[in-house]
């Protein structure tokens, strides 16, 4: 989250509107500094990260107009401008304290100097016992006490945030350095040697590996280096491990040769989809912000839907959707829209953890909604080897079906609580902006007409961005001088940083999935365990999704379950894209599944509410992601381009959205009037059985969600635990006065 983007436009706000923004945003502010382990950089450390990210920036323009370099190469220098500006950025410690100094990096330098060690000393046939375990109590010794040392320091400087790299920020930078441009340089004589490593192959490809989990440990957190520990101890030690898990084990060579030294281990699909497809559409997306197209998105959304019941938060899912569509992240998304959107909410009576949830749940399907699906689609294509057109095409009902039933739900929860909408004067002027400022949608349709007409992403998103570049020069306020088009190139390059590590990582699972054969291992343990049941599969692949997706990034999340669930679904008989598309979605709502659920999290504190009551309500709201996947595994034809397009195709279209805004009303408790009990579950089940694309489900459906609109019109006496809301009943009054 960078300040360009908290610094959203407040005109047509009221003074009091432009106060809690104001709060809000430094809200955000503090927040971001207190979770994301960011340094507190002067002013000269900010521009040397800044410089560093535009390289980054530029170096993928370049790219993206000349054309890729090599593999290896192209994804080599990629991650090294990651990790580099990753070591700067983040800080060793996660910013918990002047006298907290951590573990991990010593304990991976000293894993690292040993093993270097070992093997030097193995090469030359001097190495003994002796030998070994004294040199492991010496090195360890040594970082040992440099820990004490810089544990003084910190001490001693007694700042809570650290302010510059440590002393072994630099030793794994150098790592990087070394490793990184080791492969760009000397690609095409490690292919040469067909597979023969040399000591310096395995020393060098060792500390790379080090100082990508080090990376990760700081940009992601503890998780995702962790499984890529395991990872790296399952394909040297798999001989520890019992039944359907063991394995022989391999060298340490043999390992690095295949991790470091092909393109099946760290330089594998997910950092070589990160280095180009997701490299240039973040681009555009930085662009797109900074053209001005978020705030008109605001407006236009503001204007629309502003002075209907419960109109700031239908102005949010709008608004948060659009936006989170382009941008691919659910978090930024929230602090981007949610100064303006949340307060808003609460003005107009919604409660604080509920405005909170519903610019959560608004945000975080952006993330499964086409074109870019949080950097997935590009990586999904390339799973399944078909054309990225194809993934949108399956993603896009799935997600139409969320928005249909997070927007009904707000729909029917605003009438139950009674919350108004904005008044007309309360609305600034939007049409003549709208008018105006709709060029700026013209990117967009560029880069969706560019992707059906068969251009690759890269040359799309490449022409998109420059064209978005230009649009934004149209107006005095949006144009970009030298200084504001770099913020645009490192702003786009840090975003990037926090795909590229864990995309790295990713690829250890991947590494070790293609030595060891991890994946049809795992398929082989869960099948014994779901006893070949399709749905009991489903299930087991539900709960990983959502445990193991627990504070792990988006792209890293999807490849782990396409590693270790996907083969089982297949194996089961789902369809390819139904089996990807449903590890992914799960994946996805583990950002808003408590305990973890970062998108409520960031929501909450933005909101000024309690966290357990916004995650609650964020996942009603999303209520209906839980079962859509379910419904089109076991049935496709809710993922458009899998069959042919017929008329059942587009019945089957509107009926599931239909059964969608019935499923949000259920989830809500209100149609017309406050349902009992027996009415949501009966709603529920019509709901359910109208997005099923069958004939005969979807004609049951309707007959249930007519009997239920017939007794809430005939029998119109609310439950009695409701109390009706005063602005409601001012409605009903008005209505009745309106009929004399």
């Amino acid at each position: 989250m960078s300040d360009e983007l908290l610094n959203l436009n407040t005109t047509g706000m009221s003074e009091e509107e432009k106060q809690e923004a104001l709060e809000i945003a430094e809200r955000a502010k503090k927040l971001e500094k207190e979770t994301s382990g960011h340094r507190d950089s002067g002013a000269l450390g900010l521009k040397i990260i800044a410089a560093i990210a535009i390289g980054m920036s530029i170096f993928h323009l370049y790219t993206g107009a000349f054309g890729l370099l090599i593999a290896l190469r192209q994804r080599a220098i990629h991650l090294l401008f990651a990790i580099i500006i990753c070591l700067l950025k983040f800080s060793a410690n996660k910013n918990q304290g002047a006298d907290k100094e951590p573990w991990v990096p010593y304990v991976l330098l000293g894993i690292g100097f040993w093993t270097a060690l070992f093997l030097y000393l193995q090469s030359i046939g001097v190495l003994t016992n002796v030998i070994a375990i004294g040199s492991f109590i010496v090195i360890f010794g040594l970082l040992f006490y440099a820990r004490m040392l810089t544990r003084k320091k910190r001490i001693k400087i007694g700042k809570s945030y650290e302010s510059v790299p440590m002393w072994y920020d630099y030793v794994f930078m150098a790592f990087a350095v070394i490793g990184c441009t080791y492969i760009a340089l000397y690609v095409d004589k490690i292919m040469e040697r067909a597979g023969i490593v040399m000591l310096f192959d395995q020393i060098v490809g060792f500390f790379l590996i080090l100082t990508v989990l080090e990376a990760t440990r700081r940009s992601i957190g503890h998780t995702l280096m962790i499984i890529g520990v395991l990872m790296l101890i399952y394909s040297r030690f798999g001989f520890l491990f019992p039944g359907v898990f063991w394995h022989p084990g391999f060298q340490v060579s043999m390992i690095i040769r295949h991790f470091i030294l092909t393109d099946s281990g760290l330089w594998s699909t997910p950092l070589g989809v990160s280095s180009t497809f997701i490299s240039m559409f973040l681009l555009f997306g930085a662009a797109l912000h900074a053209s001005g197209l978020a705030e008109i998105l605001l407006k236009i959304a503001r204007g629309i839907f502003g002075t209907m019941v419960g109109g700031p938060a239908k102005m949010a899912v709008v608004a948060s959707s659009l936006f989170a569509m382009i941008s691919g992240s659910s978090t930024s998304n929230v602090a981007t829209t949610g100064i303006v959107t949340i307060p808003l909410m609460k003005k107009t009576g919604i409660p604080a953890h509920l405005a909170g949830a519903t610019e959560a749940a608004a945000s975080m399907g952006g993330q499964i909604t086409p074109p870019v699906m949080g950097a997935v689609a590009f990586i999904m294509a390339e799973f399944l080897g078909v054309s990225y057109v194809v993934v949108m095409a399956a993603a896009a009902l799935p997600a139409a079906l969320y928005y249909s039933a997070v927007y009904s739900m707000i729909h029917f929860e605003s009438h139950r609580i009674g919350a108004i909408g904005l008044k007309r004067s309360e609305i600034p002027p939007w049409k003549k902006d709208a008018l105006y400022g709709s060029y700026l949608f013209l990117p967009v349709i560029v880069l969706v007409y560019m992707l059906i007409d068969g251009y690759t992403p890269m040359r799309a998103g490449f022409t998109s961005f420059i064209l978005a570049i230009a649009l934004s020069m149209i107006k005095k306020d949006t144009r970009l001088d030298f200084k504001k088009f770099g913020n645009v190139l490192a702003s786009a390059a840090q975003t990037l940083t926090v795909v590229a590590i864990p995309s790295a990582v990713a690829g250890f699972v991947v590494g070790t999935a293609t030595l060891t054969g991890l994946a049809p291992r795992v398929s082989a343990a869960l099948a014994i365990l779901a006893k070949d049941s399709l749905l009991l599969t489903l299930i087991i692949t539900q709960v990983m999704c959502l445990i193991l997706g627990m504070g792990v990034p988006t792209v890293a999340n999807y490849i782990l379950m396409t590693i270790l669930t996907v083969p089982i679904m297949l194996r089961a008989g789902v369809e390819p894209m139904a089996a990807h598309l449903f590890a992914f979605h799960f994946g996805i709502m583990s950002e808003l599944t408590p305990p973890v659920a970062i998108t409520s999290y960031t929501a909450s504190a933005i909101a000024g509410a309690k966290f357990w009551p916004t995650a609650f309500a964020a996942v009603r709201l999303a209520a209906v992601a839980y079962i859509v996947p379910y419904l089109f595994v076991f049935n496709t034809n809710l993922l458009l381009g899998q069959h042919p397009f017929t008329l059942m195709t587009l019945v089957t279209i509107i009926t599931a959205i239909a059964g969608a805004v019935m499923f949000g009303a259920t989830m809500a408790g209100y149609l017309k009037r406050k349902m009992y009990l027996i009415e949501r579950v009966v709603l529920a089940l019509g709901a359910i059985l109208m997005i099923r694309p069958k004939l005969i489900p979807t004609l049951t459906g309707i007959a249930i969600i007519i009997l239920v609109f017939v007794v809430q019109f005939v029998y119109k006496k609310n439950p009695k635990s409701y109390v009706v809301p005063e602005s409601v009943k001012a409605r009903m009054a008005e209505k009745e006065a309106a009929k004399k």
